[in-house]
């Protein structure tokens, strides 16, 4: 009976050590349970910006990848933590001085008013110099044009926008001349087209930039004329990504007094203008008005049905919109960086390579991580390229398509 009793023990405790043994090995090698030729998933959901930090909150995402300042916003407010920016992004180097935004002019207005669009690249270059010189400054002027005066409202209490500008321009650098990335998304509508390549240069207009430098450097006058156009510039109100359109404006008798040309708001008590001139001396060589938009898709798609004559905007949107034969071209880069992973705080990652390893984890468990973004953004295409990298394999949310990508 004794001798039975000791079998049965011994029995009892080697299966008792082999299912021990099964769950570590199986928790440190998940990818091991995936059946023959299956990869690990992630399940993208299209949403807006300003949703993410709320569905994160609420439990309905795992993560966002999205521009700033609401990867600032999310941090402070305790919604969730940074784990990644786009020069930790994979493939190794793809982002690290990639342009985020651009400036984009329609290439009719281009053509029709050069010296206008040579002005517009000048200030542009001339407000990042300034917001390099000055980011006290800069970082005010775009609390209160992104955010207004008042605190901002959150789940976790309220913020100061001076404290969120002041996190989330350490996460940007501006810069006029980085260079436009290869996009894949780009890359992928092209496929059949062109052989899936093609070269951002391409899309590039840089006399505009050359003859907007000879201004600022005093070698070029720019020309007036009689006729003084009315354009319109789209650009998204809610991303601190374009920090210097803000200074341009807001600051601009600094323009005026060092340059001889800025662009001035007509009323200079709204912390946000739409109608502003710009002048040459004191004379008026435009009339801008700065349209908000929604996103860098939508903004495009308007420059291309001539609603707008250009755009301060992603360089993913724009590039996709050119490639797609939108009659518009690149002047010039306004920063890099400006995006963020953000997951969950209780997700058990801090960096991109642990993040890899929950999004392998919870694709095993049959609980895909679901990460949200903005469709035909540049952080969309930072997302895909970097899981493609990863051979994670990357669905839309709620379904069952897979994108093929790149």
């Amino acid at each position: 009976m004794q001798e039975r009793r000791l079998i049965s023990r011994i029995i009892i405790s080697g299966c008792i050590l082999l299912i021990i043994l099964f769950l570590l090995f199986t928790c440190q090698v998940p990818q091991l349970l995936y059946p023959a030729g299956e990869r690990p998933t992630v399940y993208m959901l299209y949403t807006s910006a300003g949703s993410m930090s709320q569905l994160l909150n609420t439990n309905q995402i795992d993560a966002f990848l999205i521009w700033e300042p609401v990867v600032a916003n999310a941090e402070l407010a305790g919604t969730g933590k940074r784990v990644a920016v786009p020069s930790d992004l994979p493939p190794p180097g793809e982002w690290a001085n990639a342009a985020s935004c651009v400036l984009v002019v329609r290439n009719d207005v281009a053509e029709q008013y050069p010296d206008i669009s040579a002005l517009l690249s000048a200030l542009t270059t001339a407000a990042i110099n300034r917001t390099n010189e000055d980011p006290d400054r800069a970082r005010k002027i775009t609390a209160d044009w992104v955010f207004g005066d008042s605190p901002i409202l959150t789940p976790g209490g309220s913020l100061e926008p001076l404290d969120v500008e002041n996190l989330s321009f350490a996460n940007m650098v501006f810069t006029a001349y980085a260079k436009p990335p290869e996009s894949g998304l780009v890359t992928h509508v092209l496929d059949g087209k062109s052989n899936g390549s093609y070269d951002p240069d391409d899309m590039l207009n840089p006399v505009i930039m050359v003859r907007g430098e000879q201004f600022l450097n005093g070698s070029a006058v720019p020309e007036t004329c009689g006729d003084v156009p009315a354009l319109a510039f789209g650009y998204l109100p809610s991303s601190d990504n374009f920090a210097p359109l803000y200074v341009m404006v807001m600051d601009s008798l600094y323009f005026c007094n060092r340059y001889g040309f800025c662009l001035v708001p007509d009323d200079a008590t709204t912390s946000r203008p739409v109608h502003c001139t710009l002048f040459v001396g004191e004379t008026p060589a435009a009339y801008i008005d700065l349209i908000p938009g929604q996103s860098g898709g939508g903004i495009m798609t308007t420059v291309g049905q001539t609603a707008l004559d250009g755009a301060f905007v992603g360089s993913v949107p724009s590039e996709l919109q050119i490639a797609l034969d939108n009659p518009s071209s690149i002047i010039q880069s306004i920063n890099t960086g400006g995006s963020g992973l953000v997951v969950d705080n209780r997700a058990p990652c801090n960096d991109w390579d642990s993040f890899v390893r929950w999004v392998e984890s919870r694709s095993a468990a049959r609980r895909p991580v679901v990460v949200a973004t903005v469709q035909s953004s540049i952080q969309e295409d930072m997302l895909r390229g970097a899981l493609a990298y990863e051979n994670i394999t990357v669905k839309l949310y709620g379904t069952d398509f897979e994108k093929a990508y790149p």
